[in-house]
């Protein structure tokens, strides 16, 4: 009922304030734009370093333009790596767009929790130290009346190999060596019925995906993810923006994997051959055995929604959340700007409010039993290349997080 109330209010206001939409600027940019910055890191269990990036939008070939956009980030230090990436790559142009993109990485580390759980413990986490990392993506997009509907097809492949465990300080548990890799495999549509594709003012947005997890042994789950991603915008004070979001993922288990605890157990511990902790591993197995049971839907928390918990702080196989930003305009003036690391035209300059809201779990049933929020202020610059730099401060119950990172909020495959 509550979800069906908040999706009323935003059509409601939506059908109030939109008679009409018409495109109110170029949606295939061509201005050419680049932004190089170092990116000095620090993350538990993997080490220190310093990163290069480098982000050019729009790269003409001579005097021909594209909507061709290129990124590298080179790695240094502890970790070493580097990810390149291309977008909107015009096979057909203005209809046929390819993404493609490669990451690979000496080292790394992630976050896991020991209970997935609303009511779990912030502290409660452990550190997976990773080796041999690679990814691969790539996306097709098909887009249509002037990108207002797109589908897309979305693949990954994912190889790494687990050789530690650590606590949240950093310190060993114990050694493991255990290789991973998967593919999956998404699909969707994005209807974006707005007056602007990169800086909507007035109008709707819904992204549809759907993710396959095929089970990659005969004890894994084999499930599927479906995601609705809806946005309202409602223009305010002549030419700013109060936004509205709402997102649901949910997974569908087809087969269940191997929901038997002991065995699970057995199989974490084969992984171990040092300083094995028998407490670590049967709180790891717990979680294999909630995945094998009811699947994953992802995770709350990052740089997309609650923005003041760390990401991956909340997963399950039911994921729900809602938002509100009020985005203030202080200028859409065309002002072209160079600055030997960055060259672009701004557009707009906004300061942003926002609150969020949100909850997982693994049954349906249970979402909103127990929810967290997060609330914050922020500041965007948009470009005319399609750059959004955005600067999030935000503030939960858990603490506070400060973000910079080059788009909008509440962003999912179809962006």
């Amino acid at each position: 009922m509550k979800k069906l109330s908040f999706l009323f209010i935003i059509f409601i206001l939506i059908h109030s304030s939109v008679s009409a939409i018409e495109r109110r600027t170029e949606q295939f940019p061509t201005d050419f734009g680049y932004l190089t910055l170092p990116l000095p890191y620090v993350i538990p269990g993997a080490g220190m370093g310093l990163g290069f990036l480098g982000g050019f939008n729009n790269v003409p070939f001579g005097s021909t333009e594209t909507t061709l956009d290129l990124f590298a980030i080179l790695i240094t230090g502890d970790i070493g790596g580097g990810i390149v990436l291309a977008t909107d790559v015009p096979l057909i142009p203005e209809m046929f767009l390819l993404d493609v993109g490669q990451g690979n990485f000496d080292k790394g580390s992630f976050r896991s929790y020991r209970d997935r759980r609303m009511n779990s413990d912030p502290d409660d986490y452990v550190i997976s130290e990773l080796s041999d990392t690679r990814f691969r993506f790539t996306r097709l997009t098909l887009t249509f009346f002037d990108r207002m509907f797109d589908v897309f097809t979305f693949g990954t492949n994912n190889k790494s190999t687990l050789s530690a465990i650590r606590d949240k300080e950093g310190k060993l548990i114990y050694e493991a060596n255990q290789s991973f890799e998967g593919d999956s495999r998404s699909n969707g549509f994005q209807i974006d019925w707005t007056d602007d594709r990169t800086d909507p003012q007035k109008g709707l947005k819904l992204i549809y995906t759907n993710t396959d997890s095929p089970d990659s042994a005969s004890d894994s789950p084999d499930y599927f993810v479906q995601s609705y991603n809806l946005t309202g915008y409602i223009p305010v004070l002549s030419y700013s923006t109060f936004a509205l979001n709402w997102y649901r993922s949910g997974a569908t288990v087809r087969k269940q994997g191997n929901t038997d605890l002991d065995y699970l157990i057995a199989k974490e511990t084969a992984t171990c051959f040092s300083n094995c902790d028998s407490e670590t591993i049967a709180l790891l197995a717990k979680n294999r055995q909630a995945t094998n049971q009811y699947g994953s839907a992802g995770s709350l928390g990052g740089t997309e929604r609650m923005r003041s918990y760390v990401g991956g702080r909340f997963s399950g196989a039911q994921v729900e959340s809602r938002g509100a930003e009020f985005r203030w305009n202080l200028s859409d003036e065309k002002t072209a700007f160079d600055w030997y690391f960055i060259k672009d035209i701004r557009t707009g300059f906004q300061v942003a409010f926002f609150y969020e809201e949100g909850t997982v779990a693994d049954k349906t049933s249970d979402l909103w039993n127990e929810k967290r929020t997060s609330a914050g202020i922020g500041t965007r610059l948009v470009t005319g290349s399609g750059f959004v730099y955005r600067l999030d401060f935000a503030t939960g119950k858990e603490g506070g997080s400060t973000i910079v990172i080059f788009d909008y909020p509440w962003g999912t495959f179809g962006q």
